[in-house]
């Protein structure tokens, strides 16, 4: 009886906490940019094989501050960014993309 009542805590525990992380919201920062300082630039990448590569591009590269908005794709081996100027340029980005081990063009 004791096991019984301790799985169905453990139970009822376990989809508690699945469900809260499932709702929880992201605090989400608001960045104000001047327009004149937006930049979007497409970039050639070599070495780019799969999804899982471009996801990895896109993480390491919206670290960056001030980089607003990535997305690569292998299959036209390039990454579209958008990013403020007054905050970062497109050498700080290409170091970045180039040390995860890919080429920019």
């Amino acid at each position: 009886m004791h096991t019984k009542i301790s799985s169905l805590l453990c139970s009822l525990l376990l989809i508690t906490l699945f469900f809260n992380a499932c709702s929880s919201e992201k605090k989400q920062e608001e960045i104000i940019v001047k327009k004149s300082d937006i930049v979007l630039k497409s970039l050639g990448v070599n070495g780019m094989t799969c999804v899982g590569c471009e996801v990895t591009l896109e993480g390491a590269v919206s670290q960056i501050d001030g980089v607003l908005k990535v997305k690569a794709s292998a299959a036209t081996d390039s990454a579209k960014i958008e990013y403020d100027k007054s905050k970062t340029d497109e050498k700080t980005i290409s170091k970045a993309i180039e040390h995860l081990g890919y080429k920019v063009q």
